[in-house]
Parts: structure tokens; C-alpha cells; sequence
């Protein structure tokens, strides 16, 4: 009687359980997938259509070009094209990192000299194509990458890209930030699929056009991609030795070291900007130009604490799809942090860590690595929107000012914090599912024993079950 009641409460309890967990799925109406697809139809008319305008149509409708790719990319091809040092050095001219001078690597001006004798019409279309299809070449190789299924994940990571301040941004100002991120959706799909030569030749082009990605070639070598670092190495050099090499001796021993130096100014959101500006508070609006030394060496501690700690994690080569895009979203994550500068416009790289990040956590609802992620995401892009309107409008309180500043550095750190985050549990699943399989192929070993024939007995074969 007791056993008969003891079953009947089970059930009971069973019985209250699943009507409990139905009435969540009920209350919880982004479980349903028609829900879902409202919510993302009824975002995506709105982002799409913001984009077109910003990206597409008000820069045609101008016919303006962006000011950086005149200003600073085409001038140095002029001055390539006729003959002179696309840098500026000299001594009547400070060369700085915040400056108007050219100091990006010489490929970049040395490829836009067909475009000298273009018509500006002419110029502004090939820099709006080249831009967009940078975009499109990184979505689809991510999506690749991380094997997205479904119209619906898709739409949301496509969503989370074009939102993203710094994307627009470098459409606005003619950055070639954009191509960089083409060639790392590339290198993204190499890395996963294991050691393939095209995706360092995507990594060194990379490189080579800017340095901004320069410390994953740490972690092709900590990976042993020797495939993949021997592409990288003859597709940069390739370029570098092509591209005017006369002047490079200049950019290493003349453009690299001030680049290393940093800056104070507010636009700088890496770790060393923050040290600069703690260090002499005149760097934060420029009226002081160089990093004081002590803030460069603090800043050079700051890199290599970042490098030892990403590294610690990930411990060693991950051989599963997954864990090898969170490997690489970690370095991604980790490169603003190490680097001496890092403009607004450079962080539309963390789209790679943050796309990762959030394919990930759709299968593990792990809701602490999206609010790292959307943190970063409003940091980056809504935040220091905010912080660039109350400059521009003469706002007069500083402490405001200079705490609203380091909203950049913060959103890098908590991107960079959610890929170690989910490289820790993803390696700690893994065990566990190893665990459970090493468990499982046990105990059949064990059924396996239990059955087994003995020795004639009495004239006939016997099984005994123990």
C-alpha cells in the first residue's frame, strides 16, 4: 500500500512538473519560432533600411567622397605616383598617430594608384563596392565557418553586422577596416576547416594592408598551422616587397615606432589610451601629443598580461569545429587589447568574436555571455555615439567627459572577457561528453563480459549470466 501510494505521489509530482514546464514554454514566447520570426522581420525593415541610407544611398545622392580616402589614402598615392615618399617626414612635420599624415603600410596607397585619373564619381562607386562586398565576403565565410542553420539565425547575425556602429562608420570615412574584415571572415573559414594555406594568404594580405591583426599570427604558430603561416608569411611579404619597397626601410624604422607609441587621445580606445590619458590628462584632447614613457611601459605590461591570460586558456589546440572558432574569436578579442591604439573604426573586427560568441550561446542559452556581448556591442557603437555628441556639443564637464571615454576599452574588455568565458565552458563540456562517452563505452564493455560462454558441461555449452 505504501509502495502503491509512493508511485502515485511520483506520478503526481511528475504530472506537476511537466504542467510547470509547460506553462514556461507558454510565458516564454521566444521559444516559438513564429514569434521569433515576427520579432526579427519586423527589426530587420527598419536596420536594412537605416543601412541603405547611410551606406548606399545618402553618399551617392552627395557625391562626396569620405575624407580619409581622399585626405589620406589617394594623397599618398599622388605622392607614390609621382615619384615621392608617401610619408611625410619631415622635420618641420610631427609625425603622430592622431595626425593627418599617411601612416598605414604602403600597399594600401601603391593599390590605389589606378584610381588617380578616375572621374570622383568614379571613385566613389569602386570605394562603396569594394566596402559592401568586404561585408558580404565576411558574413558568408562566417556563416560557413560557424555551420549557421536556419533563415532565422542567420537573419539575427546579419542584423547584429550592419548595426554595428564601426561598419557604417567605415563606409563614412573610406577606411580599408572593412576589407580587413572580408580577408578575417576568410581566414575564420581556413582556421576551422584546419591547416589551409589560402586562409594565411587571406591573414597575411591582412597584415600586410594594416597591422591590426598581426598578433593572430601568434596563434597560427601557438596552433602549429605551419601550412597556414607559410601563406601568410609569402602573401605579406609578397606585398610588402612589390609595394614601393624603397620607403619601406622608412615605415619600420620611422612610421612602426610611433605607431607603437600610442596615444592619450579620446579616439583611442585600446588599454594604452587609458594609461596615456591617466599618465597626462592634455593627451585626452591632443593639446599633448606624446605618450609619456611610463604610460608605454605600463601599456606594454597590459599586452603581454592579455597575451599570457588569453593563451592560459586556451591551453591547447582545440580538434572539435566549435572550440577552434572560439579560439579564434578569443585572439580576435584580445588584439585591441594588446595593440598600442585602436580607432573606433579598427573595432568593426570584433564583429568576427562577437558573431561567434553569439552563435554559440543560441544552443546553450548562456545568457552571461550575451550580456558580455550586447554590453560590448552598446559600448562600442550607441555609447561612444553618445560620448562623440556631447564633445561636438561643447558639454563642458570633463569627469563626464573623460569616465564616457572609456566606454570603448570596456566593451573591448567584456567581448574579450565572453570569449575566454565560453573557451573555458566549451572545453569543459567537451570533457564532460568525453567523460560520459568513456562511461558509456565501459559499462557495454561490462554487459559484454556478463554474457559469455564457458566449457562444456555435462555435454553441452552453457551460458552463465553472473
Amino acid at each position: 500500500m505504501g509502495g502503491g501510494r509512493g508511485i502515485k505521489g511520483e506520478g503526481t509530482a511528475n504530472g506537476v512538473s511537466a504542467a510547470i514546464i509547460a506553462a514556461v514554454s507558454l510565458i516564454s514566447p521566444l521559444e516559438r519560432a513564429w514569434f521569433r520570426s515576427v520579432l526579427l522581420i519586423g527589426a530587420a525593415i527598419p536596420i536594412a533600411a537605416l543601412y541603405a541610407w547611410r551606406t548606399l544611398v545618402l553618399p551617392l545622392a552627395s557625391g562626396a567622397l569620405p575624407e580619409d580616402f581622399t585626405v589620406n589614402y589617394m594623397a599618398a598615392a599622388a605622392k607614390i605616383a609621382s615619384g615621392h615618399n608617401p610619408y611625410d617626414l619631415s622635420a618641420a612635420t610631427r609625425l603622430t598617430v592622431a595626425g593627418p599624415q599617411y601612416v598605414t603600410p604602403l600597399p594600401v596607397a601603391w593599390m590605389l594608384q589606378p584610381l588617380l585619373h578616375a572621374s570622383a564619381a568614379t571613385q566613389l562607386i569602386v570605394v562603396l563596392a569594394v566596402l559592401q562586398l568586404s561585408v558580404v565576403v565576411f558574413m558568408v565565410a562566417t556563416l560557413r565557418a560557424l555551420g549557421v542553420k536556419g533563415w532565422q539565425s542567420r537573419v539575427l547575425l546579419v542584423l547584429v553586422a550592419i548595426a554595428f556602429e564601426p561598419v557604417a562608420a567605415n563606409i563614412d570615412e573610406g577606411q580599408i577596416n572593412l576589407v580587413l574584415l572580408g580577408l578575417s571572415g576568410i581566414w575564420l573559414l581556413g582556421w576551422v576547416r584546419g591547416d589551409r594555406w589560402w586562409a594565411g594568404v587571406a591573414l597575411g594580405a591582412g597584415v600586410a594592408v594594416k597591422l591590426l591583426q598581426a598578433p593572430l599570427g601568434l596563434l597560427v604558430l601557438w596552433g602549429r598551422r605551419w601550412r597556414m603561416l607559410a601563406g601568410a608569411a609569402v602573401a605579406g611579404l609578397a606585398l610588402w616587397l612589390v609595394a614601393v619597397p624603397q620607403y619601406l626601410p622608412d615605415f619600420l624604422l620611422k612610421v612602426a615606432p610611433v605607431l607603437s607609441a600610442g596615444t592619450g587621445l579620446f579616439e583611442n580606445h585600446s588599454p594604452g589610451g587609458t594609461v596615456a590619458r591617466l599618465f597626462d590628462s592634455g593627451t585626452f584632447l591632443g593639446t599633448v601629443a606624446n605618450t609619456p614613457p611610463a604610460a608605454r611601459v605600463v601599456t606594454l605590461l597590459i599586452s603581454l598580461a592579455v597575451l599570457v591570460a588569453t593563451f592560459w586558456i586556451l591551453r591547447r589546440p582545440a580538434t572539435q569545429c566549435r572550440a577552434r572558432t572560439l579560439e579564434a574569436a578569443a585572439m580576435v578579442a584580445a588584439g585591441p587589447l594588446i595593440a598600442s591604439y585602436s580607432w573606433g573604426t579598427h573595432l568593426v573586427l570584433l564583429l568576427l568574436p562577437m558573431l561567434v560568441l553569439l552563435h554559440w550561446t543560441i544552443a546553450r542559452r548562456d545568457w552571461l555571455v550575451v550580456g558580455l556581448v550586447a554590453a560590448g556591442w552598446m559600448l562600442i557603437g550607441p555609447g561612444h555615439n553618445l560620448f562623440q555628441t556631447l564633445l561636438i556639443s561643447g558639454y563642458s564637464n570633463m569627469l563626464v567627459l573623460r569616465l564616457m571615454a572609456e566606454f570603448g576599452v570596456v566593451g573591448i574588455t567584456a567581448i574579450w572577457a565572453a570569449t575566454l568565458l565560453a573557451v573555458s565552458r566549451q572545453r569543459s563540456a567537451d570533457r564532460a561528453d568525453a567523460a560520459h562517452e568513456h562511461g558509456a563505452k565501459h559499462e557495454e564493455d561490462d554487459g559484454a563480459s556478463e554474457h559469455r560462454a564457458v566449457p562444456r558441461v555435462g555435454g553441452q555449452m552453457v551460458e552463465v549470466i553472473e
